[in-house]
């Protein structure tokens, strides 16, 4: 490879690599290609010195036409998704999220026979639960990323509201929305609507929608029926990072992708009716539900929130930080 090539191919890797850490795990090819230039450089250097070490730097490269051809077909693919990232044809901050370190809090230990230590521990992760809860809303704030309200300023007691369930406080308007789409979500899986429960799930917890839609007995029809809240739903854990790659800024919202765990206290039942008669066959009787789900939006793109995950109290969290924040 000569010198012209070797910095041209430094400089594609370089760049599509600085482009984003999530980015450069994404793409292993880059990594490729970066091990070979610089492979490829030692050799050059060395071949004068000690020509047994080059040869064994550059096998089989320097005797296989074909490695010479995977080379550049790995510059060819780095290039062209480095055009689509700047010209948009393809989403790149459409790659699917993983579960952030959110939480369910706690001021004890669920474990049994729990130790002082292990108090000690879910109490420490419920505070620092609290100060990342603080951190995301002032990026929301920061870059208007809070829905439905326009903050004033970042710096507010409001940071601090993460739980609150007042009218006024910064994620009412997500909580209230947060509720429709859980009705919406549990209407739509008894009445076997397969394309509300995607349009308003991803991920894994999709697939549990859809097994326990599909489970069901095709002779009967079921009805969920809410009959209310025995507490207000609340936000316990939120995280907001940057998750849109593109050097373009977005046409609408920000750059960040926020993922909220939402504490569900409520009451339902579901009434069984035959499909062939239309006549009640069946009810329950309404019981107390409590959940947490994990719902996720990323703010660039007009869509509404989705549920991502579920929590279980008692589990202990992620205590690392992804590296993408």
């Amino acid at each position: 490879m000569n010198l012209c090539a070797r910095r041209k191919c430094l400089d594609i890797a370089g760049r599509v690599a600085n482009h984003s850490s999530s980015l450069s795990r994404t793409w292993s090819s880059t990594l490729v290609v970066q091990h070979r230039c610089y492979a490829a450089a030692a050799a050059q250097k060395t071949k004068g010195e000690n020509p047994a070490a080059a040869a064994a730097l550059q096998q089989p490269a320097d005797d296989d036409d074909t490695a010479q051809r995977s080379l550049k077909d790995d510059l060819k693919n780095v290039e062209a998704m480095q055009l689509m990232a700047e010209t948009n044809k393809y989403d790149l901050s459409a790659i699917p999220l993983e579960l952030l370190d959110v939480h369910v809090p706690t001021w004890r230990s669920y474990k049994e026979n729990a130790s002082l230590v292990d108090h000690l521990r879910a109490i420490a992760q419920t505070l620092r639960n609290s100060f990342l809860n603080a951190r995301s809303l002032y990026l929301m704030a920061k870059y208007r990323s809070i829905p439905g309200v326009k903050p004033k300023s970042p710096w507010s007691w409001q940071l601090f509201s993460t739980q609150s369930t007042k009218p006024t406080a910064w994620l009412a308007p997500f909580r209230q929305g947060a509720l429709e789409a859980y009705k919406q979500v549990n209407e739509a899986i008894a009445a076997r609507d397969e394309k509300t429960v995607k349009a308003l799930s991803v991920g894994d917890q999709q697939g549990f929608y859809m097994k326990l839609l599909r489970s069901q007995d095709p002779r009967y029809i079921n009805v969920w029926k809410f009959h209310g809240e025995r507490t207000p739903c609340r936000v316990v854990s939120i995280r907001a990072f940057e998750a849109y790659f593109s050097p373009k800024p977005p046409r609408i919202g920000s750059r960040y992708a926020v993922q909220a765990v939402v504490r569900f206290d409520t009451l339902q039942s579901v009434e069984t009716y035959s499909k062939k008669t239309g006549t009640r066959v069946g009810e329950t009787e309404p019981k107390p539900v409590v959940e947490y789900l994990v719902f996720q939006k990323r703010m660039w793109n007009d869509t509404p929130w989705v549920i991502r995950g579920r929590l279980y109290e008692g589990l202990e969290s992620r205590v690392k930080l992804p590296q993408y924040l």
